[in-house]
């Protein structure tokens, strides 16, 4: 199917369900030209087959073209794949040369959220001021 991953996005309260999906890279290039209706039946059916026949008959969809969004220009979140954070994400925040990188993906801690972004940016200013005062 399109969905190149899915999150459970619901209440903790145990209210009813939300899944959140993201149809990425060429995948939403190529998703994106088809008709909602056809984009919709698609997502549904491959959640059928992840979480069973409930799932193809939702109480509600709704779409978000993070293209169309001026601010992301086109992108929620870098997604790397299974084991590279954990394996090379230190090479991600790792300065070359007079360069000190800061943005959500360089944070050790939520990842691809805006607490994230602040973490690295408060990092990256650590790292600035030590090599101005060393």
């Amino acid at each position: 199917g399109p969905l190149g991953m899915v999150f459970d996005d619901s209440r903790h309260a145990g209210e009813g369900g939300a899944l959140v999906g993201f149809i990425l890279g060429a995948d939403a290039d190529a998703w994106g030209e088809r008709p909602r209706a056809e984009r919709a039946r698609a997502v549904c059916d491959q959640l059928v087959e992840f979480f069973g026949p409930q799932a193809g008959a939702p109480a509600a969809y709704l779409e978000q073209n993070w293209a169309d969004e001026a601010w992301s220009a086109g992108c929620h979140v870098g997604v790397l794949p299974p084991g590279a954070l954990t394996r090379y994400g230190d090479a991600l925040r790792q300065p070359v040369g007079p360069i000190i990188w800061a943005g959500t993906e360089t944070a050790e801690v939520w990842n691809g959220y805006m607490d994230g972004a602040i973490e690295s940016g408060e990092r990256a200013a650590r790292e600035v001021l030590a090599r101005v005062a060393g």
